[in-house]
């Protein structure tokens, strides 16, 4: 609850203005992140950057929602057969994505640019654009607070797992599922805390799918799933475009955001 506090005040006492020239750009994907377990009993550090923002339970995962797949499509902007990644499996010493990234657009506007991830498959991700890549199976957010300086200009991209295990295992919304989701929005919120020091900042948290019972990446409507919430220090976000919910989409509305 002090956590939350703290960063209630430092909300409270960032500063507003029209100029979207951000310092800092954090993106963090929560993996198998189901919108119905976001609420502010399970995620209150997630939820007060969505109501001092915007927010929806409706954006939808790429076709198949499947992990790399789809995050493949949403810092390519492009579909699988487009973006040329249409399996989910990668190793280290294959070739990597091959098309633009939101890296490489962060990167062409003067960022530093980092890709953490606690899945090694998302090490398909990096690409030339990419200054720092941390592979951190049990400890992304906190390595994601160290590497985070606000004195740069910085974009970073961050996946989370823990969900995409409880999810199979225990089942989507079970205790145990929504148990490890409060975790990880409470490793959110001193993240958050950090970054939110910085003298302007942009915070997208979403997802790549969801699932249902303990199946995902199959055709059921519950496991495209998504939810997006987006905040900035510099202006009043009160509404995502229906374009942006789209995962194909979510590159072309940050880009137009930075």
């Amino acid at each position: 609850m002090k956590g939350l506090i703290f960063l209630t005040a430092l909300l409270l006492l960032t500063p507003l203005c029209q100029a979207a020239d951000y310092k800092t750009i954090l993106l963090v994907s929560v993996d198998a992140l189901h919108p119905d377990a976001v609420s502010k009993e399970n995620s209150p550090n997630i939820m007060y950057l969505a109501e001092n923002g915007a927010y929806s339970p409706f954006a939808t995962s790429s076709n198949p929602p499947k992990t790399l797949i789809s995050h493949t499509v949403m810092l390519t902007g492009l579909q699988p057969l487009e973006n040329g990644k249409t399996d989910n499996a990668w190793q280290v010493g294959e070739p990597r994505v091959s098309k633009p990234t939101l890296l490489s657009a962060a990167k062409g506007r003067g960022y530093e640019t980092c890709l953490i991830y606690s899945k090694q498959k998302l090490g398909y991700l990096k690409n030339s654009s990419t200054d720092t890549e941390i592979f951190a199976k049990d400890d992304a957010v906190e390595k994601t607070a160290e590497v985070l300086d606000t004195s740069k200009k910085q974009f970073i991209f961050l996946h989370i797992s823990g969900l995409d295990t409880e999810g199979p295992v225990s089942g989507w919304m079970s205790e145990e599922y929504v148990d490890e989701f409060r975790f990880i929005d409470e490793q959110l919120g001193a993240l958050f805390k950090k970054a939110l020091k910085s003298p302007s900042v942009l915070i997208i948290v979403t997802s790549d799918h969801a699932g249902h019972d303990k199946i995902h990446g199959s055709d059921h409507p519950e496991d495209f799933k998504r939810p997006l919430a987006v905040f900035s220090s510099l202006k009043k976000i009160t509404h995502i475009p229906d374009s942006a919910l789209k995962i194909d989409g979510l590159k072309k509305y940050i880009e137009e955001e930075f």
